[in-house]
């Protein structure tokens, strides 16, 4: 007999309905679950472009608030408690929200996860922290059986600076479908690029500075910024201020981002903090060779000077210095390109993923029941 016959009711509950990094991965985990064990269904903040996939895809989910992203309304609360109430489920998985789990301890869910996809403040932020922010982080992990963090890095923090139990915590790292092999082309580095909100989080204000710099050098190509957020008009007028608007372009809102990938030949990412983004496992999917700020997990997928390029966080001119050794060295950047995409295959894939999640709901469950 199976150790675990019944079919699962699992809720995950999301903060946002864009596709951004977190939704792709909830996508990926519903289209890939094992159906017969698993009966998942998506919980929405609002109406928007992530909808309109999960109807083409025939995922199940449904909209508790449709006011705003991110937080939570008072409104949106009333109805996530009914339909938790009305429902039953077995499991709570949320996306980078306690509140849902605080609702399921209500009503004595069988399995409550909170899944970070990454901690929402920088190292210098956290040392600083006040006593009750700090109690505030620490109070977090008595509304959920299990947290899974997306890097080691982020594990260690909730363990070493917020107290949780150490068998509590899981890291999962993010998968993806693998595309086919994208080789760049030799000889022609014409656009450089990033993809991510517009936010302080992702600093494109240093992507912007950098390509300053490297234009004045004589180099001339296209630098172009994917995605939008609060700091668009910030972004917009630093871009006019210093003269770079033939050059520096703001692209908006993609939801193909693999096409988008495929058009670059360099891709930078400037965050100030991050778990593990799931647009540098995209672009070393599409063969791309990457430079990336050295925070968070990033340099458990990115080994330095093997499958890709890390620079300390805020340094313009280390940017500068790496994107002019990839644009005039061809054979290094091909190393890197090949190197990123191998790592990936090995490491990365979305099989490998959702088959820890889902022994995170089969142990799991089994454990607490």
């Amino acid at each position: 007999m199976s150790s675990f016959p019944m079919r699962k009711k699992v809720l995950i509950t999301l903060n946002n309905s864009k596709l951004s990094g977190i939704e792709r991965f909830v996508l990926l985990l519903a289209e890939h679950i094992d159906k017969d064990k698993f009966d998942l269904v998506l919980a929405l903040p609002t109406v928007g472009p992530f909808c309109e996939l999960l109807k083409t895809k025939k995922i199940a989910y449904f909209v508790f608030d449709n006011k705003k992203n991110g937080n939570y309304t008072l409104s949106g609360i009333i109805f996530l408690l009914k339909h938790i109430f009305k429902t039953k489920y077995d499991i709570i998985h949320a996306q980078a929200g306690i509140v849902p789990c605080i609702l399921g301890k209500v009503f004595g869910v069988g399995l409550i996860i909170e899944h970070k996809h990454g901690l929402d403040f920088t190292y210098e932020q956290i040392q600083s922290f006040s006593f009750l922010s700090t109690f505030y982080q620490k109070l977090k992990k008595f509304f959920c059986d299990y947290t899974i963090t997306v890097c080691d890095n982020d594990k260690n923090v909730l363990i070493n600076k917020f107290k949780y139990k150490a068998d509590k915590v899981i890291t999962v790292y993010n998968g993806i479908e693998p595309v086919a092999r994208n080789p760049k082309p030799l000889n022609r580095i014409t656009k450089i690029g990033t993809v991510g909100r517009l936010t302080y989080q992702k600093a494109q204000e240093y992507f912007i500075h950098m390509a300053e710099k490297i234009y004045s050098a004589g180099l001339e190509c296209e630098f172009l910024i994917y995605g939008d957020g609060e700091d668009y008009n910030k972004l917009k007028t630093l871009i006019e201020e210093r003269g770079l608007t033939n050059y520096v372009k703001l692209m908006g809102y993609t939801d193909d981002v693999n096409s988008v990938l495929k058009n670059l030949d360099i891709f930078v990412l400037t965050s100030r903090y991050e778990g593990i983004p799931y647009i540098l496992l995209e672009a070393m999917n599409n063969s791309l060779p990457v430079i990336s700020t050295d925070v968070g997990g990033i340099k458990e997928i990115i080994k330095n000077d093997y499958n890709g390029i890390l620079v300390k966080q805020g340094d313009v001119n280390a940017l500068v210095e790496n994107v002019k050794v990839l644009i005039r060295n061809d054979n290094y950047r091909t190393e890197l390109s090949n190197n990123a995409k191998s790592y990936f295959q090995e490491k990365f894939t979305v099989d490998k993923t959702v088959q820890k999640v889902e022994s995170i709901y089969k142990s799991g469950f089994k454990n607490l029941t």
